[in-house]
């Protein structure tokens, strides 16, 4: 879901369903302002997403969301980081070119005297061996999005229940623990 009335300066929905490798980029990390606005990215981030640090700043920070992400991983990660939590998670993203990158991803807020004026994200190498769990697991958390018959939040709870069993079938009580055991 992208900011209303935004117009991306790229087709967002264009993928390729080729894989990039992070390689030597092993930490990418942006900042934005409260509602998601970049206001920094690294040039490692700008290197692998095929973007310019320039073409970055400024824009919504899910102009690199994937079209396979499911709104239910962002709904939780706002949920969490709102209520001053960090995230963790698994995430698949979108070059400007249509090839993807995988990464676990942290977000936090950054704080000015106990107000949030932003969030601060730091992306890692997962294990490319669990890549394909996580592309099935977000299949199926699409799916029930779609068939949950709802068009608002409640959507969301069939596929946070998908996400919570997948979790505790890996043998974890919550998915920061999931997502931290399996860093590259």
């Amino acid at each position: 879901m992208l900011t209303a009335g935004y117009t991306p300066p790229i087709n967002i929905r264009q993928v390729s369903q080729k894989a990039t490798a992070l390689g030597a980029h092993r930490a990418l990390q942006s900042k934005t302002d409260p509602n998601g606005i970049i206001t920094h990215a690294s040039r490692s981030l700008a290197e692998i997403s095929g973007f310019s640090v320039d073409e970055l700043i400024g824009q919504p920070h899910n102009i690199l969301r994937h079209p396979d992400m499911p709104d239910s991983v962002y709904y939780l990660m706002w949920q969490n980081i709102k209520a001053g939590e960090e995230f963790f998670g698994m995430v698949k993203n979108r070059c400007k070119n249509g090839d993807h990158y995988w990464v676990m991803t942290r977000v936090a807020a950054i704080l000015d005297n106990g107000t949030t004026i932003g969030y601060s994200s730091a992306r890692f190498t997962p294990n490319a061996d669990l890549i394909p769990a996580w592309e099935e697991l977000f299949t199926r958390m699409r799916d029930a999005e779609q068939s949950s018959g709802f068009s608002d939040d409640r959507r969301f709870k069939p596929a946070s229940d998908v996400l919570c069993k997948f979790v505790q079938r890996k043998g974890f009580n919550n998915l920061t623990q999931l997502v931290l055991s399996q860093r590259s």
